[in-house]
């Protein structure tokens, strides 16, 4: 359920309220709008383009740089854990992983060694050693084990909450949020528990925080609270960027959003 008037959307940020979010540019950097990147929990970005892969601290200069042509192309970055970076590839079918100086730690895993048909896409857990697969042709949801390629299965994802092809998923806040690709979410406990459902505005890039989404349009971001349908102004980049929002993701006090050439920091004014 969604409400607004009281809940803080971070415990680092002050209530949303009613009115616009300041904020102060900490960093850009150039970026093609293909690239792919993740933010872990101490505003390091880990960044994916042209077969290479990069860490940059918080202030967006550059620590790592390896190459990662070996594994083939990377559709998704998960850095929740910094000491153990996921990469999946879409088409290896894999997921490998990376320690804190981009190392690969042991083998990857290839997901019909898991009995997984075809994943659309993953999500780190929360939970150690264990991680999150949706399985397109047969509509399942798993939690894995990865130890003992045990899980919890949640089955005909699509058709007991009327969703479309998932093209993403990602695990935030204890909760796991699928995205179809009509922008309709759905969102489970981190035990895979359904939670609830909702259709967003097809087309516009969302991310859930706590009880409310942020929806981009053009340059500019709002927060919509579902269940009363109000809409509060969250980012205006009209002034600040230089092209329509692709991807946002907030990490603690911060924002980060790529448009189509670049990749922004900025900072909450408290």
């Amino acid at each position: 359920m969604f409400r607004f008037w009281v809940t803080c959307f971070l415990t680092a940020l002050p209530c949303l309220g009613f009115s616009q979010q300041s904020w102060k540019e900490l960093w850009h950097l150039e970026l093609d709008s293909t690239a792919i990147w993740d933010i872990d929990p101490i505003h390091q970005s880990i960044i994916y383009q042209n077969q290479n892969i990069q860490k940059r601290d918080a202030k967006g200069q550059i620590m790592l740089q390896e190459s990662i042509k070996s594994l083939g192309n990377i559709q998704k970055i998960d850095a929740q854990n910094p000491l153990k970076i996921a990469l999946f590839s879409e088409d290896q079918q894999s997921i490998c992983f990376l320690d804190n100086a981009l190392a690969l730690q042991g083998d990857c895993i290839y997901l019909s060694d898991l009995n997984v048909s075809l994943a659309a896409s993953m999500s780190a857990s929360i939970q150690t050693d264990r991680i999150w697969i949706y399985d397109e042709p047969n509509s399942k949801l798993e939690l894995i084990t990865l130890r003992n390629g045990q899980g919890q299965q949640v089955q005909n994802v699509k058709g007991l909450l009327n969703m479309k092809s998932i093209v993403n998923m990602q695990e935030i806040d204890n909760r796991l949020f699928l995205f179809d690709e009509e922008n309709q979410v759905a969102w489970f406990d981190q035990f895979g528990n359904f939670i609830d459902v909702a259709t967003l505005t097809p087309g516009k890039p969302i991310y859930p925080i706590q009880d409310y989404f942020l929806i981009a349009e053009g340059k500019n971001i709002q927060t919509v609270d579902l269940n009363s349908e109000f809409v509060a102004f969250f980012f205006a980049g009209d002034h600040v960027l230089d092209s329509k929002i692709l991807k946002m993701e907030v990490s603690g006090d911060r924002l980060y959003i790529q448009t189509q050439t670049m990749l922004y920091c900025f900072k909450i004014v408290q």
